[in-house]
């Protein structure tokens, strides 16, 4: 049986139609639009987009300006207090001790700068330029000392009076030794230390361990056992005490002291006082001072 005809056919044939007049129309206007791009003076193939450039741009930035001042103007009259060359200091090695520096709180007024947190306050004396012995003084107060460290000073000796603490350790008194030897005209081979008191302990703890100490006096010392235990170390340098026999602790600290030692040594029965105060209490007792050091240090 033949077949009929096709009932979606003539619609097909219709949206075929519709379609190609679509794209036709769709073609047109494309094709106008690149002719219009054309005379624009635009390309017909990409539409050309803004490219962002670099411009320089000049600023006027006033150079920095630095003053340097000519050799004349360096070395002015009112300008050589800028600074001063100690050719003592610039011989010393490196990492050296320095020694006292005036502080200017008195005549004879100095600091010690032991390290970057420590200072320590005294008192120098020194007469002429010629090597000389000198003396290494440790006690609470300077002025406690009196007319002595003049006496020893009158006598030949450099000498250096230190404020310590009862609390300073016996390895800053290294430093102190240090820091006198490097005073010019110190003989470093003749070094005494006098302490008072709890210095007095100080003292002999550090004297026994260090060898610049040549001789040592010590007034009112305390520690007896602590002390006896350091006496091997001492060795035979010569010791001179002097205490009060009111002062049962020192007493028996210092004649103790005398009974063990293995060299030359000298104890004085004071009339009173403790420490440096026992100077006060008997007038000869800086004169047999004075007569030790000069024994052991200038004679011996």
């Amino acid at each position: 049986m033949p077949a009929g005809p096709d009932p979606f056919e003539p619609r097909l044939r219709s949206r075929l139609s519709m379609f190609w007049r679509s794209r036709c129309f769709l073609i047109l206007l494309f094709a106008l639009a690149l002719s219009m791009l054309a005379g624009c003076g635009l390309s017909p193939d990409w539409p050309q987009m803004s490219i962002a450039t670099a411009t320089a741009v000049s600023i006027s930035v006033p150079p920095n300006k630095a003053f340097i001042p000519s050799a004349e103007a360096q070395y002015t009259d009112n300008m050589r207090h800028s600074g001063v060359t100690s050719y003592s200091l610039a011989s010393l090695p490196a990492g050296a001790i320095l020694p006292p520096a005036p502080s200017g709180a008195s005549e004879r007024g100095v600091t010690l700068l032991l390290d970057a947190r420590t200072t320590i306050p005294g008192e120098l004396y020194r007469r002429g330029s010629q090597p000389q012995p000198a003396i290494l003084m440790l006690g609470a107060n300077v002025s406690a000392w009196g007319a002595l460290p003049q006496q020893l000073s009158q006598a030949g000796f450099v000498v250096l009076a230190l404020q310590v603490e009862s609390t300073t350790p016996a390895s800053q008194v290294d430093l102190m030794l240090q820091s006198l030897i490097a005073i010019p005209g110190v003989n470093a081979g003749a070094i005494g230390i006098a302490g008072e008191a709890r210095s007095a302990d100080l003292a002999m703890l550090a004297c026994s361990v260090n060898t610049l100490c040549d001789a040592l006096a010590l007034f009112s010392p305390t520690s007896r056992a602590t002390l006896l235990n350091m006496m091997p170390s001492f060795g035979a340098r010569p010791l001179w005490l002097a205490s009060s026999r009111n002062d049962s602790e020192s007493y028996a600290a210092a004649m103790a002291l005398s009974q063990a030692a293995s060299g030359p040594a000298q104890f004085i029965e004071g009339a009173g006082g403790r420490g440096a105060a026992m100077l006060n209490a008997q007038t000869d007792l800086a004169d047999q001072l004075v007569a030790f050091f000069a024994l052991h240090l200038k004679d011996g």
